[in-house]
């Protein structure tokens, strides 16, 4: 937990103590080579675990414990004793994609912020077919109505039923990811663009000639050399990604 309006001066020196642990968020095990039903089951019960803490943690910004909250400024009792007129907001939550669907309650692999299905993402949509937003008071709604017709709707969402604590906190719970670079650029969109000029090349019998240059990337700096080409690399990892950033774009001009 931080305080919003600080300065990146100030926050970024250790010794002001800036970011304060409030808890640890429970980590489960990895399930492997169990049934999917009693893996389901498991993930199921991970889910209202987290929430559960979640809603400990997070239980003063909530409508139950403030029904004021949305309406702005009410008091609130600081750590020094004293009780001051505040707004506390929460704006930010860094973490993982997977994580992000555990936290909002949402099935993997769709999208956060709107209702966009499945197989139309990554799909140019024009802006006046734009999908809608994810209205959490909504999800709310249909999870607290326990009925069939409310079941069907949250899984035609791709949304779980059951409690979550970011339905119930004044806030756009849309605008909560804040995705690190690592994970959406370098992981996420740099490993599709590769896979794309991978088939690109191939297609055009320009692959031998990308290999090429490929390995004829010399080692500057903190550059390693090359002793794979493109397509003998079989995995890469956040370190291989990070490098590699930086000289695609003259191997495949090169490559053109």
């Amino acid at each position: 937990m931080t305080i919003g309006n600080l300065s990146s001066k100030i926050r970024q020196m250790p010794s002001a103590h800036t970011v304060v642990m409030v808890a640890l968020q429970p980590i489960p095990i990895k399930n492997r080579n169990i049934p999917q039903k009693r893996l389901d089951e498991q993930r199921q019960t991970n889910r209202k675990v987290l929430n559960e803490v979640l809603r400990w943690v997070l239980q003063p910004l909530t409508y139950k414990q403030n029904p004021n909250a949305e309406s702005g400024y009410y008091n609130v009792l600081c750590a020094d004793g004293n009780v001051r007129r505040c707004k506390p907001v929460l704006a930010a939550w860094l973490a993982d994609c997977p994580e992000y669907s555990d936290l909002h309650h949402l099935e993997r692999h769709v999208c956060l912020w709107c209702e966009c299905p499945k197989n139309e993402l990554g799909d140019y949509v024009p802006s006046d077919k734009q999908h809608p937003r994810r209205d959490h008071n909504l999800y709310r709604t249909l999870s607290d109505a326990s009925t069939k017709a409310a079941d069907a709707e949250l899984s035609s969402r791709h949304v779980h039923r059951g409690f979550n604590v970011f339905r119930h906190i004044p806030c756009i719970v849309s605008n909560l990811p804040k995705p690190d670079l690592l994970h959406t650029m370098q992981i996420g969109m740099l490993d599709h663009l590769q896979k794309w000029i991978f088939h690109f090349m191939k297609t055009h019998e320009w692959l031998d000639k990308y290999n090429a240059i490929w390995l004829s990337v010399p080692a500057y700096h903190d550059l390693t050399p090359k002793n794979k080409s493109y397509e003998e690399v079989s995995q890469w990892n956040g370190k291989e990604m990070k490098e590699m950033s930086r000289y695609l774009l003259g191997v495949v001009t090169q490559s053109l």
